[in-house]
Formats: structure tokens, C-alpha cells, sequence
């Protein structure tokens, strides 16, 4: 029964298709690594056989659902024409615009096994560019991880490590094709993508359990398809690297968090030639507290712009704020 799971969410990856399964048995209180006896210094126990948790999240190891909003506000300061050649873009005229993009995201995480999981995410998006507004269903994404390596602990383990490596897909479910005035359609503004894309990722876990203080790096790495457009966004990377330091008060538990989170794009393409205005990076100075009581959890965390370089003229960055509500089980 097991194998043949398994096998459904690798089909589930590759053919766009998602399925329910039954509930996996997990430890409802999953101990810490503190109430964890070691036996005349004789046996080792693995993290994976004693329920323990570790990360950013109290309830790691725990099946999850949730929401999620998300605001990221971008500008662009305008500017009159000018005929000074040595300005990048003589006789060029652009007007102030203020772009945001909200996302309010469904998404769930599910344990198979205590190594192998499962993430599913449907957004739905309103994006309002000066004051003209685009709604719609965003890309699902499914995302499975595998635990590839994870610290044998005992009652005296101090350093704590996990790695996850996964794959999964961005869905073309999304709206991408509405138009923000008559006969014009921004791909960027959009909801959507309409294409089919590969998501990589990996993620290390690394904490000082007896102090309570960790740090976490997550990669992602998406190749794009293209859509019916002919439209094909440039291949993206993203690492967020995060210190988190666990603070226990009563019958709640806060993590506040900082770091830093980097994302790099590669020019975008439309019918087979370089689309202007597209690809760069961008770095962030991140910084939040995740609250915790019982199985219910809330997220706080905003982003700001420390360092943006692009290719051609793009709206800034001004700020990214995530939020979210979760309940595990």
C-alpha cells in the first residue's frame, strides 16, 4: 500500500493530476529533544522513529493546512522628456505607477511517510495597478520533499541537522490572458503565467536545541515553460536564509526570525526574443515572529529591498509583507 502511494505522488508531479489519500498515522504530542532519555548511552534514536520536531515550525513534522495572504507594493517614479544623449533613454516619457499584488493562498502539507511530504498551494490573486484592478485564480503548485539526511540524536545531542531535496510543478490554472485596458495584455500583471513549470528544491535545518537557536536555508529553483502566448518567463532562483531563535511563554511559544532572502531571474522571452524589461535580482533583508499555541499557528514576517539590479527600466521594489494562519494535525 505504501509503494503504491509513493508512486502516486510521482505521477502527481509529472501528469498535473492531484489525489487525496488516506490519513498517515503520525505521534499527536511529538517530544522534544530535551525529554528524550538516553539509555545507558547505548542506543541512538532517529529523529524520524520519535516524533521530534525541528525548523522554523513547532509542528514540522506534523500534516498542516492554512492560509496565506501575501502584499508586495512596487513604484515607478516618472519622469519627462528629455533629449540629454547620455541618459539611458533620450525622449522617453513615463509617468509615476503603483503596482500591488495580493495574493490570499490555500495550501496544505501532508506526511506519507515521516520523510517524505507533500505541498499543494492554490492562490488566488488581486492586483491593483493604479488603481485598475486584475482578479483571478493564480498557479496551484505541488511540491514533494524527501528527507535525505537527519542527525542521530540521543539525550546529549546538541547539533541537530536535516536536509530535504524535492521537485514538483507550477499548474497552469491561472488566470493569464485578462487585459488591463482594451487590446493591451501585461503578462506581469497577471494572476497567472499559462505555463507549465519544474520547481526544484532543497532545504537544510540546522539548530542548537539546548539554546533553542537555529537557522534555515531553502532553495528554489523553477525552470519556466512557455504559454500559449508564446510567452516564456525567464528561469528563476530563490534563497531565503533565515536565524530563528525559540522563545517559550507559558502555553505559547514565539520564534522571532531574521535574514535575508535573494532572488534572481533571467530575462524573459516572447516569441523567441529577449522581452524588455524583465530579469535581474533583488535582495532582501527579511525579518517576522511566528506564534504558536497548541496546533494553531500565525506567521508575521516583511521583507524590504536592500540591494535591486535590473535589465531596463522596471518598477522598484517597495516592501513585501506575508501572513498567515495555519492548523496542524
Amino acid at each position: 500500500m505504501k509503494k503504491t502511494i509513493i508512486l502516486l505522488i510521482l505521477t502527481i508531479v509529472s501528469v498535473q493530476a492531484w489525489s487525496f489519500t488516506p490519513k498517515h498515522i503520525h505521534l499527536k504530542k511529538p517530544v522534544k529533544l530535551s525529554d528524550i532519555t538516553d539509555i545507558a548511552n547505548t542506543e541512538d534514536t532517529e529523529c524520524d522513529l520519535c516524533g521530534c520536531y525541528m525548523g522554523l515550525d513547532p509542528n514540522f513534522a506534523k500534516n498542516q493546512v492554512g492560509i496565506r495572504f501575501s502584499m508586495i507594493k512596487f513604484f515607478t517614479a516618472g519622469h519627462a522628456a528629455v533629449t540629454n544623449t547620455e541618459v539611458d533613454h533620450p525622449g522617453h516619457t513615463t509617468e509615476a505607477s503603483t503596482e500591488y499584488y495580493n495574493d490570499l493562498e490555500l495550501y496544505a502539507r501532508y506526511y506519507f511517510t515521516p520523510k517524505l511530504r507533500v505541498m499543494l498551494s492554490v492562490p488566488f490573486g488581486s492586483n491593483d495597478i493604479d488603481g485598475k484592478k486584475l482578479n483571478g485564480v493564480g498557479d496551484a503548485k505541488v511540491i514533494a520533499q524527501y528527507q535525505i539526511y537527519n542527525t542521530d540524536i540521543t539525550g546529549k545531542t546538541n547539533l541537530w541537522q536535516r536536509i530535504f531535496v524535492g521537485a514538483g510543478a507550477s499548474l497552469p490554472t491561472g488566470v493569464y490572458n485578462k487585459s488591463l485596458t482594451f487590446g493591451i495584455v501585461e503578462p506581469h500583471f497577471q494572476p497567472g503565467t499559462g505555463s507549465l513549470d519544474l520547481i526544484l528544491t532543497a532545504l537544510h535545518l540546522t539548530k542548537l536545541e539546548k539554546v533553542g537557536v537555529g537557522w534555515r536555508n531553502d532553495f528554489v529553483y523553477t525552470v519556466n515553460g512557455k504559454n500559449k502566448n508564446e510567452y516564456k518567463f525567464g528561469n528563476r532562483f530563490n534563497w531565503t536564509s533565515t536565524l530563528f531563535y525559540e522563545v517559550p511563554v507559558s502555553s505559547l511559544t514565539f520564534l522571532p526570525h531574521a535574514g535575508i532572502y535573494f532572488e534572481s531571474a533571467k530575462q524573459d522571452r516572447s516569441n523567441g526574443l529577449p522581452a524588455e524589461g524583465s530579469g535581474g535580482d533583488i535582495m532582501f533583508g527579511t525579518g517576522g515572529v511566528d506564534v504558536y499555541y497548541g496546533d494553531f499557528s500565525l506567521d508575521l514576517n516583511y521583507q524590504y529591498p536592500i540591494r535591486q539590479r535590473f535589465i531596463g527600466e522596471q518598477a522598484d521594489n517597495k516592501f513585501r509583507i506575508y501572513t498567515g494562519l495555519g492548523y496542524s494535525f
